[in-house]
């Protein structure tokens, strides 16, 4: 049995009207959250192009609204395959939430979370 693979691909226009590949992704797992990782991915790509000066097709102006806002880790760790995957088991984790970490993870971006001492004391 072949697992299930998502792709997604984001094309801009730089400054002299060409049409370039800005990105191309491909996660490979749950398509229905796949989905959202590649979503995620997509988006984080769109608003760097624009970032830099470039236009976005029309279909895909949609990405720039995107929150890709994602939980934060447990105090003092980062978010790991292992870990989101046992959060979301657990149902601690949206489809989506577990998507978004997903592609957080595979584009190397996740981090620890340092939580204060207030915060690990059980503060508000």
């Amino acid at each position: 049995m072949l697992p299930a693979c998502t792709t997604g691909k984001l094309y801009y226009k730089d400054n002299s009207g060409n049409r370039i590949l800005g990105c191309d992704v491909e996660f490979v797992g749950l398509p229905s959250v796949d989905k959202f990782a590649v979503e995620y991915a997509l988006s984080l790509c769109a608003k760097s192009v624009i970032k830099k000066g470039h236009s976005l097709e029309k279909e895909k102006e949609y990405l720039l609204a995107i929150d890709t806002t994602i939980p934060s880790a447990p105090c003092g760790k980062s978010w790991d395959h292992e870990l989101a995957k046992n959060e979301y088991k657990k149902g601690s984790l949206s489809k989506k939430e577990y998507g978004y970490i997903v592609a957080n993870i595979d584009l190397g971006l996740a981090v620890i979370n340092e939580c204060s001492s207030y915060q690990v004391a059980g503060g508000f």
